[in-house]
């Protein structure tokens, strides 16, 4: 399963920190193990912290997740996507993406300049001191850089990254681009060949509707990185979009995978994880988006949920969250209202 170093967790809340949030409280909302927190070679599982910079982002109202004067509304990068998704090849889909986020903000301006052989994707902060800890600068480049791969269907290597800044965790850095990096420049920017700005946008409509949906987990990879039995199960029953989940049991879903359940459980043990934490999860991120409609009773939450009944659900969540279902919306009723 792909990780991401704890350094990434801990610059990843100081947003959050700095407008108010409790760091714990986000952490335990993830189901983020907190001791490996302490160490930082520790590294944690990319779902988890694609939870954890979605509910800053949600928590906030903000995909700039607080490192920016202003935010920027949950639910731009969705609305920029579907924009770009009428371009046909990766030199559309960055200069429409671009012009749409220089049109809609102040706080990052960005520019696709050509030199050459080599294209420049750059990006301009307009208070670069707000993302104290370089965290929002690195992942914002993350973002154009996965996005744009997943959408030709292959990995854009790139050929350098130029920063102005010293990367806190240099050895984490080097794992976000795998590319030399220049730390003297005047501006952020990534550089790759311009042969990839003809490649086509290969994409359908519908996978795009996936890919935001799991968003910000596919972010969070470089395409085809992922290759564990984890992330196929987590895409074979997360990916369905049916109003009801419908787990199989391990024996049907060890016969899909075509492998046996003892080497199902062997394998997920070996990645840290099993069938019911995975299914675990998807309930648990599916159980936040539909507790959010308060026109669903719990009872029919717990039934979309695929539980028996509401109590066990109850139960389950309280476990998840540290909340009951009841009081997850109170506390969200009343955070509507500050």
């Amino acid at each position: 399963m792909a990780t991401i170093g704890t350094h990434y967790i801990h610059t990843a809340l100081g947003g959050a920190k700095a407008r108010g949030l409790v760091p714990r409280d986000l952490i335990r909302q993830c189901r983020i193990p907190e001791k490996p927190l302490n160490d930082p070679k520790a590294r944690i599982a990319v779902p988890l912290v694609a939870k954890l910079y979605d509910l800053i982002a949600k928590e906030l109202n903000d995909e700039f997740m607080g490192f920016t004067e202003r935010p920027c509304k949950v639910g731009t990068f969705n609305l920029m996507a579907e924009w770009v998704s009428y371009g046909e090849t990766l030199e559309d889909l960055l200069t429409r993406g671009i012009r749409f986020y220089n049109q809609v903000t102040d706080e990052i301006q960005m520019s696709l300049e050509y030199e050459g052989d080599h294209v420049y994707l750059t990006s301009h902060f307009r208070r670069q001191e707000l993302d104290f800890e370089h965290f929002f600068i690195e992942y914002w480049h993350v973002i154009w850089h996965r996005f744009a791969s997943w959408y030709i269907g292959k990995p854009i290597k790139l050929l350098a990254a130029y920063i102005n800044y010293t990367p806190l965790d240099s050895e984490e850095f080097l794992l976000l681009y795998r590319c030399p990096t220049h730390t003297k420049s005047k501006v952020n920017r990534l550089v790759f060949h311009r042969s990839y700005l003809e490649q086509p946008l290969i994409k359908s409509k519908q996978e795009l509707e996936v890919f935001l949906r799991r968003a910000p987990i596919d972010l969070l990879t470089i395409p085809g990185e992922d290759t564990s039995l984890s992330a196929k199960i987590n895409q074979l029953l997360g990916d369905k979009g049916s109003a009801r989940l419908s787990f199989p049991n391990s024996a049907e879903l060890a016969k899909e995978l075509e492998i046996s359940e003892q080497t199902l459980r062997r394998r997920l043990s070996e990645e840290g994880t099993s069938y019911q934490q995975i299914k675990n999860n998807l309930r648990s991120d599916l159980a936040v988006k539909l507790l959010a409609n308060r026109n669903l009773s719990i009872a029919e939450v717990a039934n979309r949920l695929d539980f028996s009944e509401p109590r066990v659900f109850t139960r389950a969540f309280k476990q998840w969250t540290g909340y009951t279902p009841k009081d997850f919306r109170a506390q969200k009723q009343i955070k509507s209202y500050r």
